[in-house]
Formats: structure tokens, C-alpha cells, sequence
């Protein structure tokens, strides 16, 4: 018995198509085949069956659905599920089943690139894209974490495509790929691998023009839809297209569009050279790496930057009211921005910084392509705010914590907003808000203090209106968002009843999740509150103080695991006076007050080292972000209002 996955669900016996029953039937085998020869507990069933709303009868209708399905699968006696503490366990043989296969092969095509041997991989390759009949389980919509795993399957069969487009390139294959390029570029219209492998197509096909034109179309459309520019990669490939670079020419030109400079190519061959049969082989191919993920790409400074950035030393003078990079490698100054207010709290876009100011009630944005900073009005006492690529720019507002200013601007040009809206969420309001996972997501307190700050809210981006609320049981004071899910910190004597005694003066974490909207709270530590919260490298910062404003040595840092459900190391931080929190580069990120520095945290050692930013008689750090290339600092006049 065969079952394919790769495609509409299938389930074939001797050549023949077995039938496979009802709708929900057909769910449950899709479900335990993306997860074949594995645990599938009965709650998991039940999730991708009905989401949120399950009905009574969910579990004994599982039941009936798994009797029916051992009946249809069983020939000669044999049952290919078993159940197991709860769950079911489908047991395939992996030649069986189509997606093991695939995966074998995309393996073993893999190690014939290694190898430098595309011919063979592009066979391979073919093979496992043979498999595919059509998207992953075409016809099922699962409710829950199967539409990720099946968009990871789709997503591998994009990748193995491209791979073996690659070998064809190395192969002189090109021409044969352009049409297939041309398919595939209009269905991935902001895959810059794609567009690479087409640019690359034409001008080895004497086609040059349509080369240029080809990155014209690429640049349009990602300045369009995203409001940035093409990768440093993909405009090298450009210039090496107008220079007629040799390497071009060669199995390994791809190499000027996937992250490695054309100087570190093989040099041109010398006559010399060519006459002693020196110089690499026509048919050497070498593996990709790419790292083209476009929303986490941002474009940084450069050389000849405009009269806005100060300095870039590992001196360079830090003043008030101004945005500050750092390269988090090497812990030095790179920039200094001069701000015309006070900055807050910090957002980073692809192609723009933006701080909210408190004391001057405004939002600037500073412009990572022109290097010009603006201003516009904000709501009064502006506290957080986020922002994406589009030029949404979402505000809260301690003057008034249940409103929250959506505000929607151009990609470049003057900070005058297209359209304003004001978003109305539940009593006590919204002091801190996080966009992510599709949603924008807001919490109450801890500036609330009104004995029901324990709010956490829910936005859809597109209507702006609250579609869900929960109450965590505690005090918010923090939230982060990663894997995609909510992480909230909470203090304080919320809990009732019988959990009062456990909860009471604790501070918790809790993670929510959209797409099952069931809270789960951890407890962290009892006394202190958890200040600040960050996520990165598949864990959870939550920075701890035992006194805002003191400082002492109590001041630390705990690594919270998702995976174990449990705070795993503690990273004192001594007497500083931390009051944000961030993570990037391999780093956690804090703000020193007492010192007017940086803070980097190296959760491999332990090991910390401090970056000073300013005078801190004068100049107090009130904001920071961070990202794999960038620390970025807002620095205020000697006081920020979160301090």
C-alpha cells in the first residue's frame, strides 16, 4: 500500500485508488501522514479537525473517524495505525509514502552538488520533483499547525526547483531554463533567487538587455510592494551583467548573487595558464547559500551618507535627542543620528527607523536610503510603536491607554499621513503593543495600575478592530512576540482562589497563541518583576528587577526555553540600571542607566561587556533595537519617562 501526500491525498493498493471515506476522514489520515511513524495525540486531531470552536462530541467523533480509517488501511490483517497514551500512531514504511521519498532524494541530490557532480543532482532532482502532483494535500484545509507543515512541504519543492535550476546553469542549460524561469518569476515575484537565475539565464543567452530590464522589473517590484531596494547580491549580479565579468561565463558565475563577493571568484585564466590546462573545470559546481529572507533584511547605512550621521567611529560623539548605531560585533559606535526630539521607544523597518517622542508628543521616522529624519504630530505623551514596510505605523498614548493611533504614511517623500484611524480597545487600555503573526497586540499595564491590568488584546491590522481579549491572572508589564506567538510577562497578586496562595507576589510568562487563543502561564520567580522582555534564538529574555529605580545586584537576566517550559540560565547583571531589553546578532542587548551604555550579553559565556554611548549627567539611553547587523540606541536628554 502506497499513500501520497504531494498532491490531493491518495492511498493506492495494487494500482488502484483506495477510497478513502468523508471529508474528516480524509483530514485525520492527512494529519498522521505529515507526521507518518509518529505520535499524533487525540488534541492535535482535534485542532485540525474543528480549531477553535470543537463541539461536544469532538473526541468520541475522532474515535469513529480512526475505527473507520483501521478498517479502510487494513489488508491482510494488518493494522498500519496503533494507539498509544493517547494519541495515534500511523506506521509507514518511508519507501511507502511519497514525501519520504521526495526527501530522500532532495537528500541525496544534495551531496551530488557537494560533490561538484550537477549532473547527477539535477536527475536526482527531477526524481523528487516528479513526486509532486499538485500542491501538499490539495483539497484539505486543516485548521491548525498542518497549514505550516504543509506549507513547509510546498516550500521544499520551491527549493528543490530552484537547486536544480542551478544545475542546469552550471550544465550551460540555459536556455532550456528560461521559459521555466519565466513561469516561476511571475508566480514568486519577490523571490530574488528566481530573478538571479533568470538575469543570469538571459545573459548567457546573449540576451543582455533583457538581463538589465529583467532587474529593472525586480527593483520595481520590491520597491513597490515592500519599499526596498534589491539585495547587495542581486545589484552585483547587475554590475557584473554591465561590466561583462569573465565569471559569468563560468559554472560558478551564480556565485555573484548568493552572498559572495565576485572578488573571492577564481581570477581569469592566463594564457599561460590555458596552455598548461590549468584553471578550474566547466562542469565544477558548488552549493548555494543563500540568505535572501526579505523581512529580515535591513538596509544600513553606507558610505557617503548624508549630513544627518555625525560620525562613524568607535569614538564618535554621542549628543541628546539622537539615534545611535552600534555594530554589535565589534561594540562600536558606527553612527550618530541627530533626532528633533526627545526619542522613546525604537521600531525598526526594512527601510526605516522610527522612534516615538515622549515629551514632545511627535513620531520620527529616519530614512535608511536618504538618511533624512522627519517628524509628524503623534497622539500626546506618545509611549510605544510599531511599524512595518508598508508605512503603518501604529502609536499608544499614555494620555489616553484605550486608544491606539493608527496612522498609514507614504514610502518616502514628506511625513504627512494618508489616513488616520484611532483603535478603541477594552478598559484598562493598552500601554505596550508588539506587531507580529498577522496581528497587532496590545497590553495594559503596568502603567495602567487601576487593578485590572491584566488585559491582553488582540487586533486584526487590516480592520483595526479587537477581535479577542484575554486575562492573563496578573499584572502585564512586557511583551515580545516569536515562534509565532505572544510572550507576556505578568507580576502581582492577580490569581484567585486556589491559586492565590502559589501566584501571589510571582511574576509569570505566559504564551498565546492566535491560532488555538488558549494561554498557557509559566511561573518564573517569586519577588521581583519582570521588567522587560525580548525573543531570539528560539528563547525568551525577560529581564528581572528587584528595584526600578535602584538597581543592585538582583538585576539579572533569565533564559526562558519554550521547548522545556522552564527558565533554563540566569545571567546576573550586577548594579546597572537596566530598562529595555533586546536581542540580535547572538546577542541580548541591555541599557545601563547609572552608566549611559550599552549592555551586551553573550548567553554562550556569560560574558559581559559594556559599550558607553554618553555622559549619563546628561544623556539617559531610553530605547533600543536589535537586529543581525545592528544595535540601534535612542538616546534622550538625562531622563526618559520609562526610567
Amino acid at each position: 500500500m502506497e499513500f501520497r501526500i504531494l498532491g490531493p491525498l491518495e492511498v493506492v493498493e495494487d494500482g488502484n485508488s483506495v477510497a478513502l471515506g468523508t471529508l474528516k476522514e480524509r483530514l485525520v489520515l492527512g494529519v498522521l501522514l505529515l507526521h507518518a511513524n509518529e505520535l499524533v495525540s487525540r488534541e492535535r486531531l482535534i485542532d485540525e479537525l474543528w480549531g477553535e470552536a470543537p463541539p461536544p462530541t469532538a473526541r468520541k467523533a475522532v474515535n469513529v473517524y480512526l475505527s473507520k480509517l483501521r478498517k479502510t488501511l487494513s489488508v491482510a490483517g494488518t493494522d498500519h495505525i496503533t494507539t498509544a497514551s493517547g494519541g495515534y500512531r500511523l506506521n509507514v514504511e518511508p519507501e511507502r509514502l511519497d514525501a519520504s521519498r521526495m526527501r530522500a532524494l532532495v537528500a541525496e541530490a544534495q551531496e551530488l552538488v557537494a560533490k561538484g557532480e550537477p549532473e547527477r543532482a539535477a536527475e536526482r532532482f527531477h526524481e523528487a520533483l516528479a513526486l509532486w502532483r499538485g500542491p501538499t494535500l490539495a483539497g484539505l484545509q486543516l485548521e491548525s499547525r498542518g497549514r505550516d507543515e504543509v506549507a513547509q512541504l510546498d516550500e521544499l519543492r520551491l527549493t528543490a526547483l530552484m537547486d536544480r535550476i542551478d544545475c542546469d546553469l552550471a550544465l550551460a542549460r540555459h536556455e532550456q531554463a528560461l521559459g521555466e524561469l519565466g513561469v516561476l518569476v511571475r508566480e514568486h515575484p519577490l523571490r530574488e533567487r528566481l530573478r538571479a537565475q533568470q538575469m543570469l539565464a538571459l545573459y548567457r543567452a546573449g540576451r543582455q538587455a533583457d538581463a538589465l530590464e529583467a532587474y529593472a522589473e525586480a527593483r520595481r517590484t520590491l520597491v513597490d510592494d515592500l519599499g526596498i531596494e534589491p539585495s547587495e547580491a542581486l545589484q552585483r549580479l547587475q554590475q557584473a551583467i554591465l561590466r561583462h565579468d569573465p565569471s559569468l561565463e563560468t559554472s560558478e558565475g551564480t556565485t555573484a548573487v548568493n552572498g559572495v563577493p565576485p572578488t573571492e571568484a577564481a581570477p581569469p585564466l592566463t594564457a599561460t595558464d590555458a596552455e598548461n590546462g590549468k584553471g578550474p573545470a566547466r562542469s565544477r559546481f558548488r552549493p548555494r547559500r543563500w540568505q535572501l529572507a526579505l523581512a529580515a533584511i535591513v538596509i544600513l547605512a553606507g558610505t557617503g551618507a548624508a549630513a544627518a550621521v555625525l560620525s562613524s567611529s568607535a569614538h564618535a560623539h554621542v549628543i541628546s535627542d539622537s539615534l545611535v548605531r552600534i555594530d554589535p560585533h565589534k561594540g562600536t559606535i558606527v553612527s550618530v543620528t541627530p533626532l528633533d526630539a526627545a526619542p522613546e521607544n525604537i521600531a525598526v523597518t526594512p527601510t526605516a527607523i522610527w522612534t516615538a517622542n515622549f515629551g514632545e508628543a511627535t513620531a520620527s521616522r529616519y530614512d535608511l536610503r536618504t538618511h533624512k529624519v522627519l517628524s509628524t504630530g503623534a497622539p500626546g505623551a506618545p509611549y510605544n510603536l510599531v511599524a512595518d514596510a508598508q508605512g503603518n505605523v501604529w502609536v499608544s498614548s499614555l494620555n489616553n491607554l484605550m486608544t491606539i493611533t493608527h496612522f498609514v504614511f507614504g514610502s518616502g517623500g514628506p511625513l504627512q499621513a494618508k489616513h488616520t484611524d484611532r483603535i478603541r480597545v477594552p478598559y484598562p487600555g493598552a500601554a505596550a503593543i508588539a506587531l507580529g503573526s498577522g496581528y497587532l497586540w496590545a497590553v495594559a499595564g503596568p502603567h495602567t495600575t487601576f487593578g485590572k491590568d491584566d488585559l491582553v488584546s488582540l487586533v486584526d491590522p487590516a480592520s483595526n478592530k479587537v477581535i479577542h481579549h484575554w486575562r492573563i491572572g496578573q499584572e502585564t508589564y512586557a511583551i515580545a512576540l516569536g515562534d509565532g506567538a505572544a510572550w507576556v510577562t505578568g507580576w502581582g497578586e492577580g490569581f484567585h482562589g486556589v491559586r492565590a496562595a502559589r501566584w501571589a507576589g510571582a511574576s509569570s510568562l505566559t504564551v498565546i497563541r492566535p491560532t488555538t487563543q488558549r494561554p498557557r502561564t509559566y511561573r518564573l520567580e517569586h519577588g521581583d518583576s519582570p521588567f522587560a522582555i525580548a525573543y531570539g534564538g528560539g528563547k525568551v529574555w525577560v529581564l528581572m528587577c528587584g528595584c526600578s529605580n535602584v538597581g543592585g545586584p538582583d538585576q539579572r537576566v533569565l533564559e526562558f526555553d519554550p521547548e522545556k517550559g522552564r527558565v533554563v540560565k540566569r545571567f546576573p547583571v550586577g548594579t546597572r540600571k537596566p530598562n529595555a531589553l533586546a536581542f540580535g546578532a547572538g546577542y541580548v542587548w541591555l541599557t545601563d542607566r547609572a552608566n549611559a551604555s550599552v549592555v551586551r550579553l553573550d548567553p554562550k559565556t556569560g560574558r559581559i561587556r559594556s559599550i558607553p554611548v554618553g555622559n549619563p549627567r546628561t544623556k539617559a539611553i531610553c530605547g533600543i533595537a536589535a537586529t543581525r547587523n545592528a544595535v540601534w540606541v535612542a538616546v534622550g536628554y538625562h531622563i526618559c519617562e520609562n526610567s
